[in-house]
């Protein structure tokens, strides 16, 4: 993989009054690859925008480089590095219709004069066919849904063919369903023209759904980064077992720990096997996180750990079981399917936990 963007320890402080200020960004390292759909992931304040911002060259950083393809442009202006944004917004002119706003995106500066009109009415009515609303090119900005407007602002960033498109939130003003169909319009316009997408989202099923690489991030800083599957299933923190998915964080101590595997001992006494090498001192303190779709229930004597049912939710595809382990060692989901027997509030339990899917993460 080629490297497209890298990061090199990036900061970006804002100076507040009397000369106190705070680390927006705080010594961000990434490698993005070329043709990469990359993620920068996390709550708000946690510097995903300000990073985005500094990329497209918005924001000029405190310390730290940015290179592209190993060149670094951390000063080079923002009409000179050939990247395009697309906003939350939209950002569309309402007295223009929609072929005009795409046709906006190539009389920008650097674009003015390459095109004659035949060539620019050719390539407009090309990228709204390839974001499906070829038939809309007379309509204006009002006439348009939520989903269509943001398609417009999407071809209007791609017309210019940049070789990297950053996407500040795009989807945050969209419903529910919208969301889910322009996240597959997205997925499909990224692999049909193999361009680096630097995305910035708060949420995580977006990220997870749509990403080849996530950067979770919290106070200006990365927490991890790595594929949506490393990142659920192998957490290296407590914060991003804890903001990814649904993990519940048990505490526990190292029983024995190598190349076999690991055990660990809940509070309770409890002890729980993982499949995962591990080097880790005996005693040890470790947060054992489980995930509900990781643990089954049982009668009791048939799992490793024990509890009590305190309540349970009909989801439809499936019951989500709220139990408190043994000896006040914890409390954990499960997610049991609907034509499994049922248990009732109050009923004593077995726990039987994946092996192979159970991890550990961080001492308290």
């Amino acid at each position: 993989m080629t490297t497209g963007i890298e990061l090199r320890d990036l900061r970006k402080r804002y100076e507040g009054h009397g000369g106190a200020g705070s680390w927006a960004v705080d010594g961000v390292d990434m490698q993005i690859g070329r043709g990469q759909f990359v993620t920068l992931l996390g709550p708000s304040g946690c510097g995903k925008t300000t990073t985005l911002r500094m990329i497209a060259g918005f924001e000029v950083p405190t310390s730290g480089q940015i290179l592209r393809d190993g060149v670094d442009i951390t000063d080079q202006p923002v009409t000179d590095r050939e990247m395009r944004m697309v906003f939350q917004d939209f950002a569309l002119f309402p007295n223009m219709t929609v072929a005009e706003n795409v046709a906006f995106g190539l009389k920008t500066r650097r674009m003015k004069g390459r095109f004659g009109a035949a060539e620019m009415r050719r390539r407009v009515g090309e990228y709204l066919d390839l974001v499906h609303l070829g038939t809309h090119a007379d309509k204006r900005p009002h006439q348009l849904s939520g989903g269509q407007k943001q398609r417009v602002s999407l071809a209007r960033a791609l017309i210019t063919d940049p070789d990297v498109v950053l996407f500040d939130e795009p989807l945050g003003s969209l419903d529910a369903h919208l969301r889910k169909v322009m996240q597959i319009e997205l997925i499909r316009l990224h692999r049909e023209l193999n361009k680096t997408f630097i995305y910035v989202t708060h949420d995580q099923d977006e990220a997870m759904a749509m990403s080849d690489a996530i950067a979770v991030m919290n106070g200006g800083k990365v927490q991890q980064f790595g594929t949506p599957r490393e990142i659920y299933d192998r957490p290296t923190s407590r914060y991003v077992a804890g903001f990814i998915g649904h993990a519940h964080i048990v505490e526990a101590s190292v029983v024995e720990s190598g190349a076999s595997g690991l055990s660990v001992r809940l509070g309770n006494g409890e002890v729980v096997r993982l499949d995962a090498p591990a080097s880790l001192q005996r005693g040890e303190a470790v947060g054992l996180m489980l995930r509900a779709e990781d643990l089954s229930l049982a009668k009791p004597g048939d799992g490793e750990l024990h509890g009590k049912v305190s309540d349970s939710l009909y989801r439809g595809e499936y019951i989500e079981y709220v139990v408190d382990l043994k000896g006040g060692a914890g409390t954990v989901h499960v997610h049991e399917p609907t034509h499994a027997a049922p248990f009732a509030h109050g009923d004593d339990v077995a726990l039987k936990v994946n092996p192979a899917k159970a991890h550990v993460v961080g001492g308290a």
